[in-house]
């Protein structure tokens, strides 16, 4: 059966549980709602014995408080640990709640800054299993607030959260669901979120003016490097959770929310829609040779994603003799590319599967094998590069 949620609710506990690109766990959100729809209620009833939460209201708070208090001693300034980061010192997860944001005066805001981004207080880190979750009232509806600074904005994926009346009255009859964490797998978090870089590449590669948002436009969210690399972590969160926005796949509202909270309104429309239009093959049916493809039929930003999602997929196999079979075939598609004069939408990612060492480990596992082996290899690679540097090179195996 479903769960009775309120609105933001599923989003935010799919950012919470995503694993950062930067090694911990947790994408930061700000929730956005009238006063009394339960935002704080909310965070706080996710508390368990091992998973505390500890709920800081900013605005109560001095600057010090996050950066921590200098204190002179033996002729040197020092930053004392403030005492609230030993909430966390036995569990070493839980939430960091921060509770009416925008009641913070600037200087807080400015001290929350690294705290946020950088999970540092002063020169002490959050542990790596404590989220960063805010909450806030709508820039409408704040009595002797102050607006949220770009800087401290674009540090946290936006979320608008609600209580529709039937998850009001259920939960005031049957009581409030409580919702589920999911567990995200790291190592398969970490492959996919790889694809999705692709897909947003592609994507900014059509539209560059997108890599940077209108911090004044958007009220909440806006574009920037930061919050596209945010997407791209949460988007293989929605994957593995099967709601990701693809031609096969219907995003769920959640997901949608997270876009979103990431990139604003505008953007979200226009990226999702460009999702929903890529047509592209599995990379291993392709390479196995199980599915034929058409490139030409393929257009620049298909092609572009196809062939980083290939390059990735070849370097599982880099010590592995199967690797001269797949590069094969993968040369071969390479020509297909270069001959419909489309050489500069693949160079990135042939560039970098290059450097990673494709051509140094195929042609060692091929010599290893047959001497016919490394002969077809050797004409696939010469048929694409006729550069002297690399011929060089090739002669060493030729030896």
């Amino acid at each position: 059966m479903k769960q009775q949620l309120p609105t933001g609710a599923r989003a935010l506990v799919l950012a919470m549980q995503t694993p950062s690109p930067k090694g911990h766990i947790g994408i930061p959100v700000l929730i956005w709602g009238r006063p009394g729809v339960g935002k704080s209620s909310f965070v706080e009833a996710l508390a368990q014995d091992d998973f505390p939460v500890l709920t800081l209201i900013a605005s109560i708070h001095d600057p010090t408080d996050f950066s921590g208090l200098p204190v002179f001693t033996d002729g040197k300034v020092h930053y004392a640990r403030p005492e609230w980061l030993d909430y966390f010192a036995e569990k070493q997860q839980g939430i960091l709640f921060l509770d009416e944001l925008t009641t913070a005066p600037p200087a807080v805001q400015a001290a929350l800054l690294r705290v946020v981004l950088e999970r540092k207080v002063g020169f002490f880190p959050l542990p790596d299993h404590v989220r960063v979750i805010a909450a806030a009232n709508p820039p409408d509806m704040m009595t002797g607030g102050w607006d949220l600074s770009p800087p401290l904005r674009n540090r946290f994926v936006h979320l608008q959260w609600d209580l529709p009346m039937e998850v009001y009255l259920a939960g005031m009859t049957n009581g409030f669901a409580e919702p589920d964490l999911p567990i995200i797998p790291i190592a398969q978090h970490r492959t996919l979120m790889a694809n999705w870089k692709l897909k947003i590449a592609a994507f900014l590669r059509q539209m560059p003016d997108a890599l940077h948002g209108d911090m004044e436009e958007n009220e909440f969210a806006f574009a920037s490097p930061r919050s596209w690399e945010y997407l791209a972590a949460l988007l293989a969160t929605c994957e593995i959770e099967g709601e990701a926005p693809t031609p096969e796949t219907t995003a769920s509202a959640a997901c949608l929310d997270l876009v979103r909270g990431c990139i604003g309104e505008g953007l979200a429309v226009a990226f999702v829609s460009f999702l929903l239009e890529l047509r592209l093959p599995d990379p291993e049916e392709v390479l196995t040779q199980k599915t034929q493809i058409d490139l030409p039929q393929l257009n620049d930003s298909e092609v572009f994603v196809f062939f980083g999602a290939l390059g990735h997929y070849l370097e599982r196999y880099f010590n592995q003799e199967e690797l001269v079979d797949l590069a094969k075939v993968y040369f071969s598609l390479v020509q297909i590319v270069f001959s419909d004069e489309r050489r500069d939408v693949i160079y990135p990612s042939l560039k970098h599967i290059c450097q990673k060492g494709l051509l140094t480990k195929t042609l060692s596992h091929a010599q290893r094998r047959s001497s016919e082996d490394k002969a077809v290899v050797l004409a696939a690679i010469q048929a694409l590069f006729v550069d002297e540097g690399l011929n060089e090179f090739i002669s060493v195996f030729e030896s």
